[in-house]
């Protein structure tokens, strides 16, 4: 995907417990003129629902989904035993274990404070995994630029309540030793998220509907929400590989998810540095955002 001219707005978020500053919309663009390759890059959302702070990164994660839908995949990872995940009630839970044992793959805990996010899973010199919100934006674009060593291709298909995604890897030279992760993921998931003043405000300007109560959105819509990782946290190891290859996943939805909501992630990592060589997602039906 070529961009000659982009003009992309970028939110500096808190990413601590004081609230977020509202920034005008002529200080929040700037003009990138140097072209995208046919990278996709993977922004993984570490977020809560009692999180005040949180949804002003959904914004950022968003706006990106809608400028660049090509070159990012966003997976939103709500990680269990952190006070800002606790679910409000049991009838929504967004929370996993493994989302857990991911964020400590990047050296969070639960202190971490929320939203923070890790593109690619790279470890960048000065920042680290865990990256501020307002820095989402800068990262991704980087790693957009440079030239993908892969593709991936997805394919769907549905026999009974079986889903087959078949993943078709095109390298474009011979990979270092790489495997292979699905991850299922859940949209339009409708539940309670804690919102910080300045937030709440606009928020509610730009949603009517709003059920407020106590400084939570009652009625908040929960996207790209991590659910399970469906062959492994580290995924299958397919050792170096230099032509085209395929692999497929067959698996059922849960009943506690909306199949119709789910989408799955395919991530190609490096299978020792855990670093993304190309992501890619398909929506298992209509309800599926992206």
């Amino acid at each position: 995907m070529k961009i000659k001219s982009l003009i992309f707005s970028l939110f500096a978020a808190m990413v601590l417990f004081v609230a977020c500053d509202v920034i005008s919309e002529d200080d929040r663009l700037i003009e990138l003129s140097k072209p995208l390759t046919d990278r996709t890059a993977l922004l993984i959302e570490f977020t809560g629902n009692r999180c005040p702070n949180c949804p002003g990164a959904a914004m950022i994660a968003d706006e990106l989904l809608d400028t660049i839908p090509n070159n990012v995949v966003v997976v939103a990872m709500h990680p269990a035993g952190l006070s800002f995940t606790e679910p409000f009630s049991p009838k929504v839970i967004l929370q996993s274990k493994e989302a857990y044992d991911y964020l400590g793959a990047y050296e969070g805990n639960v202190g971490t404070a929320l939203p923070v996010g890790v593109v690619n899973n790279r470890k960048f010199d000065k920042d680290g995994y865990l990256l501020g919100s307002s820095t989402w934006t800068a990262k991704v674009f980087e790693q957009c630029y440079i030239e993908s060593e892969c593709l991936i291709d997805l394919q769907h298909s549905l026999e009974g309540d079986n889903h087959t995604v078949t993943a078709t890897l095109s390298p474009k030279g011979t990979l270092a030793p790489v495997s292979l992760v699905f991850w299922l993921v859940e949209s339009n998931i409708v539940g309670p998220q804690n919102m910080s003043h300045a937030l709440l405000e606009d928020y509610k300007a730009n949603h009517p509907d709003a059920e407020v109560r106590s400084g939570a959105v009652m009625n908040y819509v929960h996207n790209h929400v991590f659910r399970s990782t469906l062959n492994g946290l580290w995924g299958e190891e397919l050792g170096a590989i230099s032509a085209e290859t395929e692999k497929s996943c067959t698996f059922a939805v849960d009943a506690k998810y909306v199949a119709d909501n789910c989408a799955v992630v395919a991530v190609l990592i490096n299978t020792e540095t855990k670093e993304v060589v190309q992501a890619a997602e398909i929506a298992l039906g209509a309800g599926a955002a992206h």
